[in-house]
């Protein structure tokens, strides 16, 4: 059976193939930014689930407001009816206080959206989340999206569904932010799109973040031809077990939290 392959670990061949091959060798890395990144996505994680949690409780209360108030007035109209028809009091009080109770009980649940609004919008100023309904969420106990057509496998940081109709795949990144959204970024990216689109629908562009800066990636045929030419790639390295470094930059070496374990490191 095919392996499948992760969308991280993508991400960690593009941006090196050595740095990759040492993570499957069971090298972890190293070093203050990862450490501060990993609390920030757990971070991150708490305010998405929050959001989530929140929007899904406001829709069920707008329903039960719409519903409470709608059967009120029919109640309310019916015991009027009964009055002025049949001038039968009894009758009519009884169903003008359990329209009342009907009313009530709206009231609660309007109490419960406006509770649910505000803390949603509180942990969407948090993570500055792009308008959209949150399809997923990542996080421990979350099942992966997989695709044994295109051998892939990954969690994405959320999914989001937007009014166009398209679904939305958010990739996080802390830490330093680049000039520019990364090409191994990019290429993770595109991998949770292909998973998205397999698992949900239509994916025609997935967004990076790096702290207030949100890159918009479109889904194109060069991008995924790419990235199945590098799954390619690996799976070569599979069979081969043999992978080098894919660059000669210093800088890029000494910012490797790897770095101390690679035969090729030039930091």
């Amino acid at each position: 059976m095919m392996e499948l392959v992760s969308a991280s670990e993508i991400e960690k061949y593009t941006y090196c193939p050595l740095s990759w091959w040492l993570s499957r060798k069971g090298v972890e890395g190293k070093g203050k930014e990862l450490r501060e990144g990993i609390g920030r996505h757990h971070e991150i994680e708490k305010n998405v689930e929050i959001i989530k949690k929140e929007e899904e409780k406001l829709f069920s209360s707008e329903f039960m407001i719409a519903v409470l108030s709608t059967t009120a007035t029919i109640l309310s109209l019916v015991g009027v009816g009964i009055y002025f028809s049949q001038q039968r009091e009894f009758e009519s009080a009884i169903t003008m206080v359990i329209s009342a109770i009907w009313l009530v009980s709206a009231a609660v649940f309007m109490v419960v959206a406006l509770k649910s609004t505000q803390l949603a919008r509180s942990a969407r100023d948090v993570v500055d989340l792009p308008d959209g309904t949150i399809e997923y969420v990542s996080g421990e106990g979350v099942e992966d999206l997989s695709s044994k057509k295109n051998g892939l496998i990954g969690k994405p940081d959320y999914v989001l569904h937007v009014h166009s109709g398209s679904f939305v795949p958010i990739e996080i990144k802390t830490g330093r932010v680049p000039r520019g959204p990364l090409f191994s970024h990019i290429m993770q990216l595109t991998a949770y799109c292909v998973l998205v689109e397999e698992k949900y629908g239509k994916a025609e562009y997935g967004m990076l973040m790096y702290g207030n800066q949100i890159y918009k990636i479109s889904l194109t045929d060069e991008l995924k031809t790419t990235l199945f030419k590098k799954v390619d790639e690996m799976r070569e390295a599979f069979k081969t077990d043999i992978v080098h470094r894919n660059h000669n930059r210093p800088g890029k070496c000494r910012h490797c939290s790897r770095r101390n374990a690679c035969p090729e490191s030039l930091a």
